[in-house]
């Protein structure tokens, strides 16, 4: 038993998007915009994942069927921007009359801790730490500040995504909702390579998200590590949505 196929989620906005601060672990709510987004993603995702598609070529299902008959698996970070995220997509699954499962919580899928730079912007970061501003901008690093380590996110990121996925059934997508930060070294991580050396690879933006499919043949040693390849990244229902 696994899932057929793994969405990692970002969160809608919040006015610590629009305002370009470092949110981290502090616990914003979504603004009415993240709310809109979060629900025209999630119709996006009930016709991505649910319904049948046109799909062709050789990367098109085997079996000939492009879509989830058992509907999906919700997994979510518990703070509250993900949390009302997952919600608003579940409604609109059970809405559109697919089966959904969730959300469940995992801390594993929380945002990075950014330590003395949580509820900043940059400017404010570069006046008040200058010496732990410069040691974030040349590594994305930062002991100074007591930035959690990229390897540490990446590993728990893995780690959660992975054991949800193993308790998917096969005709199960899995939905993870979690946060910039988070999905894009908990991707890396997910490919078999270091987040902390691995640094190709922008986080999504706000009600975006990627996709990683089983690497089936695939004679890749590094994806094999995790059995995931990554098939799509930073998609979403309106490209011109971007976060911060």
């Amino acid at each position: 038993m696994s899932a057929s196929r793994i969405v990692l989620l970002r969160h809608g906005q919040t006015d610590f998007n629009v305002a370009r601060r470092f949110q981290g672990r502090i616990d914003q709510p979504l603004n009415e915009a993240g709310r809109s987004q979060a629900a025209g993603a999630a119709g996006v995702l009930v016709s991505r994942l649910c319904e049948p598609s046109a799909e062709v070529g050789m990367i098109a299902a085997e079996d000939g069927r492009s879509y989830d008959d058992g509907g999906v698996r919700i997994v979510s970070s518990p703070l509250g921007r993900a949390v009302d995220t997952a919600r608003i997509v579940a409604r609109v699954f059970d809405i559109a009359g697919y089966p959904c499962e969730g959300p469940q919580l995992d801390d594993r899928l929380t945002e990075r801790y950014y330590g003395t730079f949580e509820g900043k912007t940059y400017e404010e970061i570069a006046r008040e730490q200058p010496e732990a501003y410069a040691q974030y901008r040349a590594y994305g690093e930062c002991d100074l500040a007591e930035v959690e380590r990229s390897e540490v996110v990446g590993e728990r990121v893995r780690d959660a995504v992975l054991e949800a996925a193993r308790l998917c059934r096969d005709d199960q997508s899995l939905i993870v909702v979690s946060h910039g930060s988070a999905i894009a070294r908990g991707i890396v991580s997910l490919l078999g390579l270091d987040p902390a050396v691995f640094n190709g690879l922008r986080g999504v933006d706000n009600c975006h998200w990627s996709e990683l499919v089983p690497v089936g043949m695939s004679t890749s040693k590094s994806a094999a590590v995790s059995g995931w390849r990554l098939a799509s990244h930073n998609i979403g229902s309106r490209e011109d949505i971007l976060g911060a």
